[in-house]
């Protein structure tokens, strides 16, 4: 609106006598001087409130927390929690020579409530700088986490994931990697690829299906041999268009997850130094470092694990089980039971 008013006056200044227009432009300079100000007075005030906002930084361990005033003390407190959880998880040597992002939290002119979860505030903090850490990690083995981490505890359900897929897709390895073999759940798990990964992993009779899946720009050649392979099963077609960059592994991220947390856990302290430790070893060398025992001894570990888990959900309660027969007696009753029902 100021700028509207200023053009106005500039506008009207073309119409008055020299003289004249002295006398505005310097009353011009003085309005866009007086305007100048305002701005920096809204300025200022911005800032204030920003300031106000999250005027403290909490310095918890090695993490710092931009936090306000009234959520300090506990900002505090979750931060020292969660950097003594971090250490343990991570080590002291990998913590102090990666970047740990400053942490936003609390709400401004408000004060924490007095029944706030101090653990609960220290696990999201922790979370936060773990993904921190992770993503500071080599694209190898990002990539092969897809992105994802490990952290927590896999339950039943979880690994039930994992089993299925091992017993439902039609992967050779996949199959004998659930019957025990190291060697299949190495080639499954993308950590040891032969010379022929396509033929390792899949039947010849599953490639045009296969093929239908792959997804993403293609070029004109790739387009043909991606059709030749789906409508013929062309043997030369199919390598053309399924190489292992447009595959998915034959064990999703979940699985791949899981041997990792293994590692991590049977390494004990300082595992995590040594996964991240030599980044220009394979990713299975890494993993048996962490782990600090064989690349097979942990696979096998793996694939136990998850045959121990049931391929079939929990079963229903018996109370559950009688109600349903209930209704379903009833029902039954009341169509039996003609017009009185009605």
């Amino acid at each position: 609106m100021c700028s509207r008013w200023i053009g106005g006056l500039l506008l009207t200044m073309c119409f008055v006598s020299p003289a004249a227009s002295q006398d505005s432009a310097a009353v011009l300079q003085r309005m866009e001087a007086r305007l100048d100000s305002m701005q920096r007075v809204v300025q200022l005030r911005d800032s204030a409130y920003a300031r106000a906002s999250t005027s403290d930084t909490v310095v918890g361990g090695g993490l710092r927390i931009a936090t306000s005033p009234g959520y300090r003390a506990l900002a505090h407190a979750a931060a020292e929690e969660a950097w003594a959880q971090l250490t343990v998880r991570f080590g002291r040597s990998v913590l102090e020579r990666l970047e740990i992002p400053v942490l936003d939290f609390g709400v401004a002119f408000s004060s924490a409530p007095a029944d706030a979860d101090t653990s609960a505030v220290a696990r999201s903090f922790e979370h936060a700088v773990s993904q921190a850490i992770w993503r500071q990690q080599d694209s190898l083995s990002m990539t092969w986490l897809r992105g994802v981490p490990p952290g927590g505890e896999f339950s039943a359900s979880d690994l039930r994931i994992v089993a299925l897929e091992l017993v439902q897709t039609p992967a050779r390895t996949n199959r004998a990697c659930f019957q025990g073999e190291p060697a299949a759940c190495a080639s499954s798990l993308g950590i040891r690829l032969g010379a022929d990964t396509l033929a390792d992993w899949y039947p010849p009779d599953t490639w045009p299906r296969l093929a239908s899946l792959v997804p993403g720009y293609l070029t004109e050649a790739e387009r043909l041999a991606k059709q030749n392979c789906e409508r013929t099963g062309d043997e030369t077609d199919c390598r053309a268009i399924l190489t292992p960059s447009r595959m998915t592994l034959p064990v999703g991220s979940a699985g791949r997850r899981f041997l990792a947390q293994l590692a991590l856990e049977a390494g004990g302290a300082n595992s995590f130094e040594r996964l991240a430790g030599d980044m220009e070893l394979p990713l299975g060398d890494r993993l048996s470092k962490t782990a600090g025992v064989p690349l097979d001894t942990l696979l096998t570990r793996w694939s136990a694990a998850v045959r121990a888990a049931p391929l079939r959900g929990p079963g229903r309660p018996a109370w559950e089980l009688l109600l349903g027969l209930a209704w379903s007696g009833l029902l039954v009753v009341a169509v039996l039971g003609g017009a009185r029902w009605r």
